[in-house]
């Protein structure tokens, strides 16, 4: 059994499973059984109206048609009105054929095939709901095997080097070669830095000293209302719990307790009471005697070390690392809004280029609004400012499981990269796959692969700080490398070159030194209590689950537990330290930032440069480290041919994002083939190690196919061009071919121990089919039961191509002939004003003031200003013409709409939507409403619906009631485990 032995919720769920199997057997054996007695009697029956006659009575008993006591059918007492309508007209239609001899043979032939019709799509319904009961019965047996015998099968296989255990072991030494020793932080040194960058050592205070005091003044505000009493009640539990429950941090038994408590209420007024006992309490609190830890691979195959406290104890932390999140997250944007303590980007328009461009163009041609450089703040501002704190207590992030950016380890590439020398402290010897941190607690969604497109946005004012119930960190970060690349497009074609680096910090969450973490929170006005808090936190007592009895628990000295909003919280508030200094070391440039992961770009080479070394400085001054190997710069020129020069204080390498790399020649981000070929082999081996269960198999293939590989190719975006959706495509087909097929003359790892096929496999459907009819005996398997949902009674697997097909046509074929289009329409704009200002049409200038200024020289009061003065604020003023540049700034980050996908159903379609609408079903996926289907769901009903209405009679291929929806619920709930 998945869930905890132990829950009386999972024994009665076990109970109900097994009676609704052993009922479905039931109902199939005695509807097969009245079949094969129809039947038999039909073959010695030779009157075609005789024949009829026994068919339409055998096809009543079947369907358990209602009749009155003189045969009558009672309307609306089955779930198939259809079939009602049908046998009330065919009594009809045979009484008549007893007199009528216009009724021939041939057509009661045509009724009587309707009929068998019926019954085979019976037996068909019952065959694959059977078919649905195995596949659950196989799911729960493999579950509750010992892992082993799999493990070996894997590990046996031709080309699977058993290398997991030992990475994993690797893992753990390297993790505790440094957490457990204190870093070399100079104490001195880091305040001095804080100090400085925060202007509390100027003369005369200026404005970032006093934001930063009103932050403090805020933060004594807030540890006030911390020190309130009776806290803790059942609005702040739920909140509190569905936040965990969102989370990695707990074991599947822990989740089971949480959710126990949500409902009921007396359970969580206990808890409230002690929690609150224990918040009044809070400079006694303590770990206890220890913390088990525990090792847990990710899908991108680095490991997390994970703390398992209790229940209480881990509410209790998420409840308070929440309110210090949300409280933070407003103080720190309070900060940047304050007058002159965080620069802005936006040049300032001298005087007299003002007052030319108003006697020239209008007074309306100062507005600011709509500008590119707005539209570039808003962006920052709402999704990359702080980004890995929340905005409200109930805020989630949302994302599907395998929604994680790819593992990028160069070690295990072939990579030539010329050495540095380094201004940074060394760094003691860390290995690679160490983890970084996770990605704030995020729940897991069941919804399509991709977000929403640019447009789709909500509009905000451009001040904005709005907050959504939902974030989503992977469509942050893809909308991130979609910015860099418009920005690339922009820069150089109007202004000749970029420059952009990319670099992450080395094992943020295991390196990160406590006396940095407590000093910055210190400068911050944070109190002596919390700061004595917070240092117990962070030194926890900690034991691996796998230690022996007399194993002593050792003290954490370095680095934040992993998947604690408390890390979080730490972690952003030293890292907006890099963010403000960065911004004043640039006047006004913004580093992009999500979590330890950070991205510049300017078109000025040497603004870049400043950049890197305000890095570089708050580095040395935390003694945090740079990985090296994820770090890299790129110069691009508009002239693909010339080769710019790159400063050699800026970080040598590639810069990447998931699998994609970025071109130095092209500027444009490519998928890198050979880093999927690595990932390949690690989606084979898992799919290996789940193959004793189909459902387990559908599952990582979902996750690690059509989730993480399609997510880490970057979503489709005009800024890529249409040249990127068929690299997508094309990869998405070699995958397929390689991991089904096999590169030697023995049986390829997925079909070891099982019947070998006839013909080779190329593909996720070809190998599912074979497996349903070795195993169970079904063939002649309808695509529709592999991609149809779960409540439909289909097995829910996911097309890769299915979510990208639908937007190709509607991506650009070229990005830059947006910016051909923008310069044509600014030349064209130019030229009607100049016209219009040359013909003396004054009315544009109606509204100048008396007395406005004019040119000194009469000569240029005739004269129109030239085209580079005209264009010279182009990113900083709203140009209000058609295809101006804030119309292609955001054309180039829009994800088109799914324009070329199904947009309306076939009339057969149609009939099985308004079924659906019509049932009771709790329908997710394909429901009977087709406008508010999604894209993808609207697409597999088209191209599977009409497959499934011949086989079925309509969309759902199992009756409603039929299917254990409780347990499937748990495994469509469940994470995968990946193997090392």
């Amino acid at each position: 059994m998945p869930t905890n032995s132990g829950s009386v919720f999972s024994e009665t769920l076990q109970e109900i499973t097994n009676t609704k199997l052993e009922e479905l057997s039931k109902r199939r054996s005695q509807f097969e059984s009245t079949k094969a007695s129809i039947l038999s009697r039909l073959g010695d029956e030779k009157d075609p109206l005789k024949r009829l006659s026994l068919l339409s009575q055998g096809v009543k008993d079947s369907y358990a048609i209602k009749t009155t006591k003189t045969g009558e059918i009672i309307a609306g007492e089955s779930k198939n009105a259809e079939l009602e309508l049908e046998l009330k007209n065919l009594d009809n239609f045979m009484a008549q054929s007893k007199y009528d001899p216009s009724i021939t043979p041939q057509l009661m032939r045509v009724w009587e095939e309707s009929l068998l019709r019926y019954l085979d799509t019976q037996s068909s319904k019952f065959e694959y709901a059977s078919l649905y009961a195995q596949l659950v019965t196989e799911w729960l047996s493999t579950e509750k095997a010992a892992s082993g015998a799999g493990e070996e099968d894997v590990k046996m296989v031709e080309g699977f080097e058993d290398v997991g255990d030992s990475m994993k072991k690797e893992a753990r030494r390297t993790w505790e070669k440094v957490v457990f020793e204190p870093a070399e932080v100079d104490g001195g040194a880091l305040r001095t830095y804080l100090l400085h960058l925060f202007g509390l050592r100027d003369e005369e205070k200026p404005a970032k000293a006093k934001a930063l005091e009103q932050l403090r003044r805020k933060l004594t505000e807030f540890e006030m209302a911390m020190a309130a009493p009776k806290q803790f009640d059942s609005t702040t539990l739920t909140w509190a719990i569905k936040g965990l429950l969102a989370s990695d941090l707990l074991t599947d038994e822990r989740r089971e307790v949480l959710r126990d408590f949500l409902s009921n209420p007396t359970i969580l007024a206990e808890v409230a009471d002690v929690l609150n006992m224990r918040l009044a309490a809070l400079s006694t609190w303590s770990w206890g005697d220890s913390v088990a830890l525990e090792q847990q691979r990710k899908i991108t195959g680095v490991y997390n070390v994970l703390m398992h406290e209790d229940v209480l104890q881990a509410v209790f932390l998420h409840y308070i690392g929440v309110k210090w999140s949300v409280f933070l997250k407003g103080a720190f944007r309070q900060f940047r809004k304050y007058d002159g303590a965080w620069k802005s980007s936006r040049k300032t328009i001298p005087q007299l280029d003002q007052e030319r461009r108003e006697y020239y163009i209008g007074v309306d041609s100062m507005h600011r609004h709509a500008s590119v450089h707005s539209a570039r703040d808003q962006l920052y501002r709402k999704h990359y400012f702080m980004a890995g704190l929340m905005g409200h207590a109930a805020q989630q992030n949302t994302s599907l499981e395998g929604e994680e950016e790819a593992n990028y380890a160069p070690e295990m590439m072939v990579v030539q990269q010329s050495k540095k020398k380094q201004v940074f402290y060394p760094m003691a010897s860390m290995a690679a796959r160490a983890a970084p941190p996770p990605a704030p607690a995020a729940r897991r969604a069941p919804a399509g692969l991709f977000g929403s497109s640019f447009q789709r946005q909500p509009k905000e004012q451009e001040d904005s700080d709005s907050e959504t119930e939902e974030r989503r960190p992977m469509e942050d970060k893809q909308r991130l490398i979609r910015l860099l690349s418009a920005e690339i497009a922009i820069g150089t074609k109007l202004y000749g070159e970029v420059t952009t680096f990319h670099s992450v910090f080395e094992s943020w969450n295991s390196l990160l030194p406590h006396e940095t973490i407590l000093t910055v929170m210190s400068l911050l006005g944070v109190s002596e209590t919390w700061i004595a808090f917070f240092n117990k936190f962070l030194r926890a007592p900690l034991k691996f689950l796998d230690d022996s009895p007399d194993t002593a628990p050792r003290t954490r000295r370095r680095g934040t537990p992993a998947s604690h909003t408390l890390s979080e919280i730490f972690g952003e508030s030293v890292l907006f330290c890099l963010d403000f200094a960065v911004n004043q070391a640039t006047q006004g440039h913004n580093l992009h930032r999500m979590n330890e992961d950070f991205w510049f770009w300017s078109r000025d080479h040497d603004v870049a440069k400043t950049a890197w070394t305000a890095v570089s400085d708050f580095v040395n001054a935390t003694r945090t480290y740079i990985n090296f190997k994820k770090s890299g710069t790129v110069r691009i020129s508009r002239d693909p041919s010339v080769s710019l020069d790159i400063d050699k204080s800026l970080p040598v390498g590639d810069i990447r994002w998931g699998f994609l790399k970025l071109s130095t020649k092209t500027g444009k981000f490519e998928i890198d083939q050979t880093m999927v070929d690595k990932h390949i082999v690690d989606l084979r081996r898992q799919l290996a190690d789940k193959r004793k269960s189909v459902i387990s198999f559908i599952q990582t293939w979902n996750t690690f196919a059509a989730t993480f590989f399609t997510s880490n190719f970057g979503q489709p975006a005009n800024c890529f061009g249409r040249e990127h959706v068929d690299q997508i495509l094309a990869t998405h087909q070699r995958i397929q071919r390689e991991v089904f097929s096999s590169s030697s003359p023995s049986p390829s790892p997925l079909l070891l121990g099982e019947v070998q096929p006839k013909g080779p496999i190329t593909g996720v459907v070809e190998y599912l089919k074979h497996l349903l009819h070795t195993r169970f005996g079904v063939s002649d398997i309808p695509d529709a039961y592999l991609f149809f949902p779960i409540e439909l009674g289909g097995l829910d697997l996911r097309s890769p191509f299915v979510s990208i097909l639908p937007v190709r046509e509607a991506v650009l074929a070229d990005p830059n002939s947006l910016l051909d289009v923008f310069l044509e329409a600014e030349r064209d704009d130019y030229s009607r004003r100049k016209l219009a200002f040359e013909r003396g049409d004054r009315y544009m200038f109606a509204h100048r003031p008396k007395g406005a200024w004019e040119p000194s020289d009469p000569r240029e009061r005739e004269v129109f200003m030239p085209f580079e003065e005209y264009v010279r604020h182009r990113e900083d003023l709203n140009y209000d013409f058609q295809d101006n540049l804030t119309s292609v700034f955001k054309k180039l980050l829009e994800v088109p709409s799914e324009e070329g996908g199904v947009r309306a159903a076939s009339a057969a379609l149609r009939d099985g939507i308004e079924a659906l609408a019509d049932s009771s079903q709790n329908l997710k996926g394909i429901t009977g409403d087709w406008e508010t289907m999604e894209p993808y769901w609207r697409w597999v009903a088209q191209l599977y619906g009409p497959e499934a209405i011949k086989c079925f009679g309509g969309l759902n291929i199992v009756e409603p009631g039929l299917l254990p929806m409780g347990m499937v619920s748990i495994f469509r709930d469940k994470r995968v485990k990946w193997q090392g």
